[in-house]
């Protein structure tokens, strides 16, 4: 029995490290938060049974096989903020799915512009412009979107003044995820120049074509310059691979770290960390997520400490 628990992790090891080439070995990643403490707790126990027996020296290689994956799945956790310096500013920020068939968006849109918050970053919001339009709209001077040619539902509000944009919408109809539906705004927040990277990327092989969207993204990320925030709904873990390569493709560390925020009617244990929050430069995040509204994602509440001056 213990034999067999050694080779099921080995197995088990090499999916998840052929996620580095394939994405459908990657897709075992998303769950890593869950089933890699099983399969580490599993394996110390084969070890101990097999203590006293030829096989264990290869019983610890596998225990220490294990233990490195965890190190390089989870180590973007760990990424310590550079020193921040003698003056911030403070910044309050919101990321949320609002779900394009949510069936009280105009709910929601009333909930968003009573938390007062600096930004918002909105996903899947386009479809439902006329139900929220009148109540965001008339709170936040700056409105954003990744719509080009054609439709995409990712929106930017923003408080601050916008100082340029730029849309990544692809060729084909962003707003069913069949193309990137992302965007950056670089604005002036008192008198600190930020980017807000905002991204809605659509789901792994074989739902869906995300290992389209790694490149176009990782090519976008590795031009923001200055502090930033990267945000949005990844449609991911950010410990699978092809998503740790967008963030450090633009030296960007996750802020957001266990933080599970999808399906929202799920308990926390069982939801998975789908939205997702980066931060480039000096730039420290504190997270929770909000209420259950009518997305089946849980909003990100977000508050900013950036360096003046950065």
């Amino acid at each position: 029995m213990s034999i067999a628990v050694l080779v099921l992790a080995l197995v088990t090891l090499a999916i998840s490290w052929l996620g580095l080439w394939l994405p459908l070995a990657d897709n075992l990643n998303i769950a890593a938060a869950y089933w890699w403490p099983a399969l580490v707790v599993a394996v110390l126990l084969a070890t101990w049974r097999l203590r006293r027996r030829q096989v264990v020296a290869p019983a610890i290689i596998v225990l220490i096989a294990a233990l490195g994956t965890g190190i390089v799945l989870f180590g973007p956790i760990l990424q310590a903020a550079p020193p921040m310096g003698h003056r911030t500013v403070h910044v309050s920020m919101i990321e949320y799915n609002m779900l394009k068939t949510n069936p009280q968006s105009r709910a929601d849109a009333e909930w968003l512009a009573a938390q007062d918050a600096d930004i918002l970053v909105l996903l899947e919001a386009s479809r439902m412009q006329k139900e929220w339009g009148a109540v965001l709209q008339a709170k936040y001077p700056v409105m954003v979107s990744c719509s080009v040619h054609y439709p995409c539902s990712t929106v930017i509000f923003s408080r601050f003044p916008l100082l340029a944009h730029d849309a990544l919408a692809g060729d084909g109809d962003a707003d069913n995820r069949k193309a990137l539906s992302a965007l950056t705004a670089r604005l002036d927040v008192e008198g600190t120049e930020f980017t807000v990277f905002a991204a809605h990327l659509d789901r792994p092989w074989p739902l869906g074509e995300q290992e389209n969207w790694i490149e176009p993204m990782r090519k976008a990320v590795a031009g923001v310059t200055g502090p930033a925030i990267m945000a949005g709904d990844f449609n991911s873990s950010p410990w699978t691979h092809a998503v740790r390569r967008i963030g450090a493709s633009g030296d960007f560390r996750l802020g957001s770290g266990f933080t599970t925020s999808w399906p929202s009617d799920n308990p926390a244990l069982l939801r998975l960390p789908l939205d997702q929050l980066y931060l480039r430069g000096r730039v420290e995040a504190e997270f929770r997520t909000g209420p259950q509204l009518g997305s089946d994602h849980l909003p990100l509440l977000i508050e900013l400490d950036i360096a003046a001056g950065a």
